[in-house]
């Protein structure tokens, strides 16, 4: 009965360690980024999801089931994962630019709380297991989850307004505060 245990605690930790790591393993995307300007950081990738999401309606899909020699419809479907798998890439490009930016912004900020960092963490985590879970779908040759798809998109999303916000923030705080010899800095 103890060794049934103990082998079982040793197999969680072992998952749990498994997990760990492979969700603090920085993404090839995220990895790849080079010394870009702040300028080009902003994401391009994921304002594109409407258009993917159309044409991966299920509309089509049925449609080559019906009217194509099953081949064609082989050949049609190894595109659009290879469609998916690029947007997919674009999308942990555009997270990885965006982190960059994040991080550029709180060094300028006096500001920047553990708080933001803790957020920015788990925004981190989340968008790398959506990431992983979605590429082990595409490379499965199962359908993609498009909830799953536009959750990752909206982390993306979410990160932007953060920096958004926080650059606002950066550019505000000496003018709202005012003059150092001002009566409203007492």
């Amino acid at each position: 009965m103890i060794a049934a245990l103990v082998f079982l605690l040793a197999g969680f930790f072992a998952i749990l360690a498994g997990a760990v790591w492979l969700l603090g393993r920085p993404l090839p995307e995220e990895s790849a980024q080079g010394r870009n300007k702040i300028e080009d950081l902003h994401p391009s990738h994921a304002k594109h999801l409407p258009q993917l999401r159309q044409s991966l309606a299920s509309a089509d899909t049925r449609y080559m089931r019906q009217k194509t020699p099953q081949e064609i419809g082989n050949v049609w479907r190894d595109d659009r994962r290879k469609v998916l798998r690029s947007f997919l890439s674009g999308v942990a490009q555009d997270y990885a630019r965006l982190e960059r930016l994040a991080s550029e912004v709180d060094s300028l900020s006096a500001r920047a709380s553990k708080r933001a960092g803790f957020r920015k963490a788990l925004f981190r985590v989340r968008f790398r297991t959506s990431y992983r879970v979605l590429s082990v779908e595409i490379a499965a040759r199962r359908r993609c989850s498009m909830g799953r798809l536009t959750r990752l998109t909206d982390l993306v999303a979410n990160l932007s307004a953060d920096t958004e916000t926080a650059m606002e923030r950066l550019h505000m705080g000496p003018a709202t505060r005012g003059p150092v010899n001002s009566p409203l800095n007492s």
